[in-house]
């Protein structure tokens, strides 16, 4: 089914409709016995004439901020893929194991403790780290978009100091149960991860930032 195209006759008529409306707002304002009366502005008249003589107008001009707020509502963001977050869980879950085995088996002098403490960060952090990566993921604050949505150094830190705080307390618990209750070791090896780790991850996230491998730009609604 295609609409017919308006006809000839149908055009005249509008334009004769419009021009009668604007004669009868003439005559009425210059009629000395309607004008006193006279409810309607004329300007309302002469809208309603300017409907009907262009009647094809009307759509387009509606259409222009239609089409604006639309495209305002979608815009680019650089994502990360989930492979990426998953090479980088995995890559600084094998650097931080290094450090706690190190930590670990200098405060407690056994390589069964030390390998039993990595062992649990192993199982307890690796997800976690994904986890945290994916609600990072979620937030463009802190990212450069002058370097293709890269970290700038202060998101860089502030998930360091946010990775540290979750992970200090996670190697303490495990280091105290796998220590038969001994806190100040723990303490120990927790507060030794902290220092050094913190300042690891910091690095470990500036490299990572100049890496362009599994960035993606998508589409996303605008708040």
């Amino acid at each position: 089914f295609r609409p017919s195209r308006p006809k000839m006759g149908c055009s005249i008529s509008s334009w004769l409709l419009g021009a009668a409306l604007l004669a009868t707002a003439d005559g009425l304002v210059a009629s000395p016995r309607y004008a006193p009366q006279l409810r309607t502005p004329p300007a309302a008249l002469a809208h309603v004439a300017a409907v009907h003589l262009a009647p094809a107008a009307r759509p387009v001009a509606l259409a222009r901020p239609v089409a604006a707020a639309r495209g305002a509502e979608v815009r680019m963001a650089v994502k990360e893929s989930v492979t990426r977050s998953a090479v980088k869980a995995i890559g600084w879950r094998f650097t931080a194991g290094i450090v706690t085995a190190i930590t670990s088996y200098f405060f407690t002098k056994s390589l069964a403790a030390a390998a039993a403490i990595v062992g649990w960060d192993l199982c307890s952090k690796s997800v976690t780290m994904f986890i945290g990566e994916r609600l990072w993921n979620k937030s463009d604050w802190g990212k450069d978009t002058a370097a293709k949505g890269a970290d700038d150094a202060k998101r860089s830190l502030v998930k360091a100091l946010a990775w540290r705080a979750f992970a200090a307390v996670n190697t303490f618990i495990g280091a105290t149960l796998l220590n038969k209750g001994k806190a100040g070791v723990a303490g120990k090896i927790a507060g030794s991860d902290s220092v050094v780790k913190t300042v690891l991850f910091f690095f470990y996230e500036r490299a990572w930032a100049q890496v362009g491998w599994g960035r993606e730009e998508v589409k996303e609604e605008a708040a």
